[in-house]
């Protein structure tokens, strides 16, 4: 079964300078792209719209010798800093450039994978939990039950934390722990008739296209709200996601560049940071079919709404 993940590697690499107005010397910043992709350039455009330094662009692609000579040439320009989108383009950043500041972006569970330390920090895909339950809140009125299947190896600490998160708000967690992509579908059966709605989490042995199928088909015929990790899930059925606001994530990202390089904010004290802005989708058709009636406020604060 194929992991809905995409964050695998391009097969061509490129490097491109782009000089905004009012540019500082050459190769002030190096920027490096995990992948050619929509979100990603998004995540640019945010961080290159509001950061005026010249950067050079990399793209990552080819196999691991061939990164490696990208890291050597991009060591080779002296940046003052790398901004790293995706996660192979921050690992790449924290293992090969261990000697230049690193600023990741679009990036889920940094600490996992141990991107921690006193050269490197960034902006987290991951919205905290109590933003999430919150506006899950508002769309379903009663909300006092939220299932949610999970790999403990992989989602341990952030089920721990929306368990503390959820008892503030009045609201009881039913979660299932899975091994493998097979026990999905039973853990999802067996919490049918115990939960008001089912919480979807970015678990690689959870998130898998057959079983967002399931989840989706089977939520649907038993009437139950289903809150997925991404407006892609939501376009093909689910009620409603939050999801970060990749353009503000690039946003984000040069004013923390800029406190790094103006010397008021250290890596260490960054740290890992959630998005600041998080856009809310929703599927109408869904809502009419499971009967849910949403505030027109709620619609109206949508990002994306599916009619």
């Amino acid at each position: 079964m194929r992991v809905l993940c995409p964050l695998r590697l391009a097969t061509v690499a490129v490097a491109v300078s782009v000089t905004p107005l009012y540019a500082n010397a050459a190769g002030d910043i190096a920027v490096i792209r995990s992948r050619d992709l929509e979100p990603y350039n998004q995540a640019f455009a945010g961080f290159s719209e509001a950061c005026s330094s010249h950067i050079n662009q990399y793209t990552l692609g080819g196999n691991r010798a061939s990164q490696q000579r990208m890291a050597q040439e991009i060591a080779e320009t002296k940046p003052r800093l790398v901004l790293a989108i995706g996660l192979v383009a921050a690992k790449l950043a924290k293992e090969d450039l261990k000697d230049i500041r690193t600023l990741y972006i679009m990036v889920s569970n940094p600490k996992k994978h141990d991107l921690v330390g006193n050269n490197i920090a960034g902006i987290t895909l991951n919205i905290p939990v109590d933003t999430q339950f919150k506006a899950y809140k508002t769309l379903v009125p009663g909300l006092r039950t939220i299932g949610v299947v999970y790999d403990a190896n992989n989602s341990g600490e952030l089920i721990r934390e929306a368990n503390a998160v959820a008892k503030k708000l009045g609201v009881e967690i039913v979660a299932v722990s899975v091994q493998s992509q097979k026990e999905v579908p039973e853990a999802l059966r067996g919490m049918l008739g115990k939960v008001d709605a089912v919480w979807m989490v970015p678990d690689e042995t959870v998130v898998t296209t057959d079983s967002f199928k399931y989840f989706l088909l089977t939520t649907l015929e038993n009437g139950v709200p289903f809150f997925a990790a991404s407006d892609i899930f939501v376009e093909a059925g689910a009620l409603a996601a939050l999801t970060p606001d990749y353009t503000d994530v690039g946003r984000q990202g040069c004013q923390l560049a800029m406190g790094f390089t103006d010397g008021q904010l250290t890596l260490a004290e960054a740290g890992a940071r959630p998005p600041r802005k998080v856009n809310l989708s929703l599927n109408l058709k869904t809502a009419k079919k499971i009967g849910l009636a949403i505030p027109t406020p709620v619609i109206e604060s949508a990002k994306l709404v599916y009619r």
